[in-house]
C-alpha cells in the first residue's frame, strides 16, 4: 500500500513510525536524513518520473511511504499517483496556501489558488488583474519580484519558508516587493487588492448587489464597428442601456465579469470560452454570457443558462434581432421547467431530481400546502409509484428525511411582523428573526415580507434588514392594525403608539393566518404568519398577434401555467409556449362565460392558471368579467398588452398624439342608445375616436351612424383611416377623410380611426403617408405664425 504523508515544518510521529517500517520511502533529502532512512529504502523525490517509477516497482504487499511538503492532495503529488493507478491512502497537513493566509488572518474560502511550478506566471498575472486575492504557488525563476513587476497596483504577501524555525512573511508593496534580492524558498505569494486589513478582503465576496425587481446590468464585449453595431440592435430590441467594452477582451472580460449581471460576446464561441474559463466561480453568482456571431443568425448561451439568465437573454435576443437561441440546457431543450428557477429558494440535488424528471422516471411531489407548481411532466406527481426522486415544498426548514435524491422549494409564504425600540440596531432585530424561525421549525427562505406600524417605516435597523433579505417593507397605520383582534395585546404599546399590537397585528392585517404569537427580546417583538396557499389566475393579453408585440411578462406568465384557456384563436397564437404537462382549453366566440368559469374554478383548485386574450385584457376584453364573476380565495394578475388602438396608432403614425377616447360600436353588451350618447360626447369633445368592434357581417349599420355623429362636428377633409389585421401578416391600412371614406373596407377584424379637428396628414422622407394629431409643443413652430 502506498501512504502519502503531508507536512508543514514538522514530520509527525505516525510519519516517523511508518518511516522506521516501510520498504520504500519517498521524500527529500533533508526529511530523508531526519527519519533515518537508510540508503536502499530511499528514493529522494526530485522528477516525479523517476520516483514514480520506483513506486510501481515495489511489491504491493509492502508498505510505501511518500513524504510530501503542504497537503498532498492540494496541487500535490497524490493527482499524480492516483493517475498512474496506484491504491493510496492520504495524511493531509495544513497547505502552504492556508498557512499563507492564516499568517496575515485572511480567509481563503473565496480566493483564487494558481500554481506556477514548471509554468509560466501569465495565468497568476492575469487572474491578479481581475481578482481580489490570489494565491500564487511561485517557482524558483517566476516569483514575487516577477509578480510585482507586473502588478504595480498590487499589495504583496510573501511566505517564505512556511512551518520552519527560519519562516518568514512579509506585506510588501509592488516597488518593494520588485526590489528584493533575499527571496528564499520555498515560497507563497498572495496578491491583494489592499492591504490584508482592508473590510472588503476580509468579507466574503457577496453576489451583484442588486435590488429586488431592479433591472439587470447588461455589458457587450465588442471588439470591432461591425459588433458595435450588432450591440445597439440588440439593445433597441431589448429596451436596455447597456455597457460597452471595447478594447483588448483579454483585460475587458474580467472588469464585464464584475460588474455586469448579463455579458454579450461578440467574439468567437471558442475565444470566449477559453476567457470565461478562469473566471468561473459558482452558477449561483457568476454572470450569465451570451455569444452572438459576427452574423447576428445565432445566440449561443454559454454559462449561466438558468441562474445566470442566459438562456431567457438567448430568447430574447433571437426574438429582436430574428436570430436563433441555441439552448442545450437540457430543461429548456424540452421547455420543462427548471427546479432552480422557480423563483422559490432551493437546496438539494438539483442534477439528480433533474435528470429523473426528464428521463421519464417517477419523482414524487410533497408539498406541506397546497402551493401552486409550474406544469409538470407525467412523470412528476403526488402519488408517483417507486418514485426514483423527489421534490419537496415546504416552508419549513427541514424538508421530511428520506433517502431519494430530494430538492426542497421554499415558497414565498410567510410574513414576518415586527416591532422594536427607536435606533434598535439590525443585529438584535436579525436574532430575534432568526431565533423565531429556528425554534419554530421555519424556514427564513420563505419570508415573503417583514410588516409592521407606519411610525417604524424608518427605523434603520428594518430598513437594512429588508435589504438583506431582498423582501418588502410593509407598513400600516395605527388605527388599521388596532381593528385586528390578536392573542397578546398590549395596553404599554397602546399608550405608545395607538394600537395594543404591532407585531401579531401587521401580520393579520397583511392577510395571513398567525402560526408563531408575539415573541420578544429586550427591544423588539416578532410574530409570524403563513400566507393562504392560493391558486394564481392570470388574464394574459397577448398584444396584436405578432410575436414580437408579446411582452416578456405575458410569455413568463404563460410558460408557468398549469391551464391555459382563451378563445380558440388567441390560443393558438400561443400553443408552442405552453410546457409539457399544460392543459389546453380553447373554445369558440360567444363562450366568454365559460372559459371565464373555468379559469377561477382551476385556480381554486390550486393551480397557475393563464386566460389570454387579444390585445390588452382591461381595454374590451377578459379583466372585466374575471374581477366582476368574483374570484375570492385565488390570487388575481392582469398582464398588460399592446392594445389595438396602441398597434394602430404606430401603423399609421401619431394619430392618438393627444387626447382622444376609444369606443366599442357592438351593442352586444351594450344599448345602442347609450353608445350614440358616448359618440356625441367624444363630437362635442373634439376628441381623436379609435373605434372598436366598428363592422360585422349582421351590424352594418353602426358605423355609418358614428360617422354621421362625428361628422356633425368635423369638416369633411378630417382624416380617417382604417387598418385590418393589423401587426399581422395580411395587415391592410386605408386612409381617407370622412368625405371619401366608405364603410365597406371595414370589417370585424379592423380598428377605425377618426381624426380630431387639428388631426393631419404629412408626408414622410420616403414619401409614405402618416396621419399626426399634433401635441401643441409650445416650441414648435405654428403653421399660421
Amino acid at each position: 500500500m502506498i501512504h502519502v504523508h503531508g507536512y508543514l515544518g514538522e514530520l509527525s510521529q505516525a510519519t516517523r513510525d511508518l518511516a522506521a517500517t516501510a520498504a520504500l520511502v519517498v521524500g527529500g533529502r533533508r526529511h530523508l536524513a531526519e527519519l533515518g532512512v537508510e540508503p536502499e529504502r530511499q528514493v529522494v523525490l526530485g522528477a516525479l518520473t523517476p520516483a514514480l517509477e520506483r513506486i510501481g516497482a515495489a511489491d504491493p504487499n509492502d508498505d510505501v511511504l511518500v513524504v510530501a511538503s503542504g497537503d498532498p492532495g492540494f496541487h500535490g503529488i497524490v493527482r499524480r499517483i492516483r493517475l498512474a493507478g496506484h491504491e493510496v491512502t492520504v495524511s493531509p497537513a495544513v497547505s502552504s496556501v492556508a498557512a499563507a493566509f492564516a499568517a496575515v488572518a485572511l480567509p481563503w474560502d473565496d480566493a483564487l489558488v494558481v500554481s506556477a511550478h514548471g509554468k509560466p506566471l501569465d495565468a497568476a498575472i492575469a487572474a491578479a488583474r481581475w481578482h481580489r486575492k490570489v494565491a500564487v504557488l511561485t517557482s524558483a525563476d517566476g516569483g514575487v519580484r516577477e509578480l510585482a513587476v507586473a502588478l504595480p497596483a498590487r499589495t504583496f504577501v510573501l511566505a517564505e519558508r512556511l512551518g520552519e524555525p527560519d519562516e518568514r512573511v512579509r506585506v510588501l508593496t509592488a516597488e518593494q516587493a520588485s526590489a528584493l534580492d533575499d527571496v528564499a524558498e520555498p515560497n507563497v505569494v498572495l496578491v491583494l487588492d489592499g492591504v490584508p486589513d482592508d473590510p472588503g478582503l476580509i468579507a466574503a465576496e457577496a453576489p451583484r448587489d442588486r435590488a429586488p425587481g431592479a433591472e439587470p446590468v447588461v455589458g457587450h464585449l465588442v471588439g470591432s464597428p461591425a459588433a458595435c453595431r450588432r450591440a445597439d440592435e440588440i439593445d433597441a430590441a431589448l429596451g436596455v442601456a447597456s455597457r460597452r467594452y471595447d478594447g483588448p477582451a483579454a483585460h475587458l472580460l474580467p472588469l464585464a465579469w464584475r460588474e455586469c449581471d448579463l455579458i454579450v460576446s461578440h467574439l468567437a464561441l471558442g475565444a470566449t470560452t477559453r476567457l470565461v474559463a478562469p473566471l468561473l466561480r459558482s452558477k449561483v453568482t457568476d454572470p450569465g454570457v451570451v455569444v452572438v456571431d459576427e452574423a447576428g443568425r445565432f445566440a449561443v448561451p454559454l454559462v449561466g443558462g438558468h441562474a445566470g439568465g442566459a438562456n431567457d437573454l438567448a430568447r430574447r435576443i433571437g426574438e429582436g434581432i430574428g436570430a436563433t437561441p441555441v439552448l442545450t440546457t437540457a430543461t429548456d431543450a424540452l421547455n420543462l421547467p427548471a427546479l432552480d428557477t422557480l423563483g422559490w429558494a432551493y437546496s438539494g440535488d438539483v442534477a439528480g431530481v433533474t435528470r429523473a424528471l426528464i428521463d421519464g422516471r417517477p419523482v414524487l411531489v410533497e408539498k406541506t400546502s397546497g402551493w401552486p407548481l409550474p406544469p409538470l411532466p407525467e412523470n412528476v406527481s403526488s402519488d408517483a409509484d417507486d418514485p426514483v426522486a423527489r421534490i419537496v415544498v415546504t416552508d419549513l426548514a427541514e424538508a421530511p428525511a428520506s433517502a431519494l435524491p430530494t430538492v426542497t422549494l421554499h415558497p414565498k409564504s410567510l410574513v414576518v411582523g415586527m416591532g422594536c425600540n427607536r435606533g434598535t440596531d439590525i443585529a438584535v432585530i436579525r436574532q430575534l428573526l432568526t431565533d423565531t424561525l429556528s425554534e419554530h421549525g421555519l424556514a427564513l427562505e420563505s419570508v415573503a415580507a417583514i410588516t409592521t406600524i407606519d411610525v417604524k417605516a424608518g427605523e434603520i435597523g428594518f430598513l437594512k434588514l429588508v435589504k438583506d433579505l431582498g423582501v418588502p417593507l410593509i407598513d400600516y397605520p395605527a388605527d388599521e392594525l388596532a381593528g385586528q383582534e390578536v392573542p397578546t395585546p398590549s395596553a404599554l404599546v397602546e399608550g405608545h403608539v395607538g394600537t395594543p399590537s404591532v407585531s401579531e397585528a401587521s401580520v393579520l392585517a397583511h392577510g395571513a393566518e398567525l402560526i408563531v404569537p408575539k415573541q420578544r427580546n429586550t427591544d423588539a417583538t416578532c410574530a409570524i404568519g403563513r400566507l393562504p396557499a392560493r391558486g394564481r389566475l392570470s388574464v394574459v393579453g397577448l398584444g396584436p398577434g405578432s410575436r414580437d408585440l408579446l411582452t416578456q411578462r405575458a410569455q413568463t406568465a404563460l410558460r408557468q401555467a398549469t391551464f391555459i384557456v382563451g378563445y380558440g384563436p388567441y390560443v393558438k397564437q400561443i400553443r408552442d409556449l405552453a410546457r409539457p404537462g399544460t392543459r389546453i382549453y380553447a373554445s369558440k366566440m360567444g363562450t366568454e362565460e365559460a372559459r371565464t368559469a373555468a379559469a377561477i374554478e382551476a385556480a381554486r383548485a390550486g393551480e397557475n392558471v393563464a386566460l389570454v386574450c387579444g390585445g390588452d385584457p382591461a381595454i374590451y376584453a377578459m379583466a372585466s368579467p374575471v374581477l366582476e364573476q368574483g374570484t375570492e380565495g385565488i390570487d388575481v394578475e392582469i398582464v398588460p398588452g399592446v392594445t389595438a388602438s396602441l398597434a394602430v396608432s404606430a401603423i399609421l403614425g401619431a394619430p392618438l398624439g393627444h387626447d382622444h377616447v376609444t369606443l366599442s360600436l357592438s351593442d352586444l353588451h351594450t344599448d345602442w342608445n347609450n353608445i350614440e350618447k358616448r359618440l356625441h360626447a367624444a363630437a362635442d369633445g373634439d376628441f381623436v375616436v379609435a373605434l372598436y368592434n366598428p363592422r360585422s357581417r349582421t351590424r352594418t349599420r353602426h358605423l355609418p351612424r358614428a360617422l354621421e355623429i362625428l361628422g356633425a362636428q368635423r369638416g369633411p377633409d378630417t382624416p380617417i383611416a382604417v387598418v385590418q389585421q393589423a401587426c399581422r401578416s395580411r395587415q391592410k391600412v386605408l386612409m381617407s377623410t370622412l368625405a371619401e371614406f366608405k364603410p365597406e373596407w371595414v370589417d370585424m377584424n379592423s380598428l377605425v380611426v377618426v381624426g380630431s379637428s387639428t388631426t393631419k396628414y404629412v408626408t414622410t422622407g420616403g414619401g409614405e403617408l402618416r396621419m399626426v394629431t399634433p401635441r401643441d409643443y409650445a416650441w414648435m413652430p405654428k403653421e399660421n405664425a
